[in-house]
């Protein structure tokens, strides 16, 4: 019988809420104890009652009815720290929301840089912030996909061998780093699309595709 389990802790009587019953409260800040308790209540439940009974003075003739609550226990919370984190968690958290709306509208320029190569120009300036805003996020294949996103432009701009460069290096790097199959799927798309802005030509060459 753990008997200081529930010395330990604090413990209370309530009238009772029907004639002959006791009821018996414990209140726990401690896990330990209170999974001792339960024990108690699954393995030993008559010594576990005979206890309280004893303890509390209860007659047997009265019905013992047991009430546990479990409480959180008192602690020292370090509120500058948890500002530091919320304000991280709302930076980190903006940046992600504005490095995706970036790209959903980057991507619409892109499309449109096809025909336009004012929206070429739009779409690399966009990328550009997309660039520095994946460097303060940390994400390295964001960041990649960033530089995609310029050789794209690159190439709408008639600047194709700097394109290709561009692809290269950020192929290879995806090579020398692991989880970065997305990358190399990217790098292979605009791949293709350097090949057909070689083949048609550019918006100021006034291509059109076959």
């Amino acid at each position: 019988m753990h008997q200081p389990v529930i010395l330990q802790n604090t413990s209370s009587l309530r009238k009772p809420w029907f004639t002959g019953t006791q009821s018996v409260i414990f209140e726990f800040t401690n896990l330990d104890d209170f999974h001792g308790v339960l024990n108690l209540l699954e393995t030993r439940k008559h010594i576990l009652y005979s206890e309280i009974r004893s303890f509390y003075n209860i007659s047997d003739k009265n019905e013992v009815h047991i009430e546990i609550l479990v409480k959180n226990p008192p602690q020292n919370i370090d509120f500058g720290w948890e500002r530091r984190m919320k304000h991280l968690f709302r930076y980190m958290l903006d940046l992600e929301k504005l490095m995706w709306n970036l790209s959903t509208l980057g991507g619409a320029y892109s499309a449109m840089g096809d025909f336009d190569t004012d929206y070429a120009k739009t779409a690399m300036k966009i990328t550009t912030h997309q660039i520095s805003l994946a460097k303060k996020y940390g994400d390295p294949v964001i960041l990649a996909r960033c530089y995609l996103y310029t050789a794209l432009a690159e190439a709408q701009l008639g600047n194709l061998i700097q394109a290709v460069h561009i692809v290269r290096a950020v192929r290879h790097w995806s090579k020398q780093n692991p989880n970065t199959e997305i990358v190399q799927r990217c790098c292979e798309g605009v791949y293709q699309k350097l090949r057909a802005i070689h083949i048609f030509g550019t918006a100021d060459t006034s291509y059109k595709y076959k």
